[in-house]
């Protein structure tokens, strides 16, 4: 049974867990709750760390609490240790739309500080959830991503993270290369502009592909 990582990017503490740059906390914690799963603090490796079993896979969900701009000090020991066979990391991108989501493998950090930790500490080869928050084009992009979401913004997220939950859920119960997942991901689960609605219709995953054994 191979291992699978999914981990979510965001600053640790109540000052910052409704701001545009812990919407990968934000996921995780709506996933713990869906899926049942509860998160545990691992010292090894300064996150909060939950687990899930699937017929083919064992998935951990991470949350580095090492501040954003150190991520990769907590993500990459944590995959060098469990051998993780492919990780997605889930992040807030100011370069796309707010609530789109796109999907990357590889390539630029495009200026994001947790994704350029990561990519000093283990490389820049893993999956990428890209939600977009949009940009500020009048204030400063620090005090922009630490900024709280709007109330509309919260109703909007929470309306997308059932579709999200979906979107992770093919990436650790599908077979395949990574290139196979990623296509697939892409075709099905791309967000592109705030007027298209996820449509669950075309998903063939559901919760009952998942075997939880905690």
């Amino acid at each position: 049974m191979s291992c699978l990582l999914v981990a979510g990017l965001g600053n640790p503490g109540v000052k910052y867990q409704n701001t545009r740059h812990n919407v990968g906390f934000m996921v995780l914690d709506f996933l713990s709750k869906t899926l049942n799963f509860t998160f545990h603090f691992d010292k090894k490796f300064n996150a909060e760390v939950g687990t899930l079993h699937t017929d083919s896979h064992k998935v951990f969900f991470l949350k580095p609490l090492t501040f954003m701009n150190l991520s990769g000090e907590s993500i990459a020991p944590f995959a060098r240790y469990f051998d993780i066979a492919h990780t997605l990391i889930i992040h807030d991108d100011i370069d796309i739309a707010f609530g789109d989501i796109r999907f990357k493998y590889g390539g630029s950090s495009g200026g994001h500080n947790g994704l350029k930790s990561i990519d000093k500490a283990m490389g820049d080869k893993y999956l990428r959830l890209r939600f977009g928050i949009g940009r500020d084009t009048q204030g400063n992009v620090i005090d922009y991503v630490l900024s709280d979401f709007n109330t509309q913004e919260i109703a909007q997220i929470t309306q997308t993270l059932p579709f999200i939950q979906f979107a992770i859920a093919y990436f650790y119960t599908m077979q395949g290369s990574i290139e196979d997942i990623l296509a697939h991901l892409q075709n099905r689960f791309t967000l592109r502009n705030k007027s298209q609605k996820p449509n669950k219709d075309s998903i063939n995953i559901t919760k009952q592909n998942i075997r939880d054994k905690r």
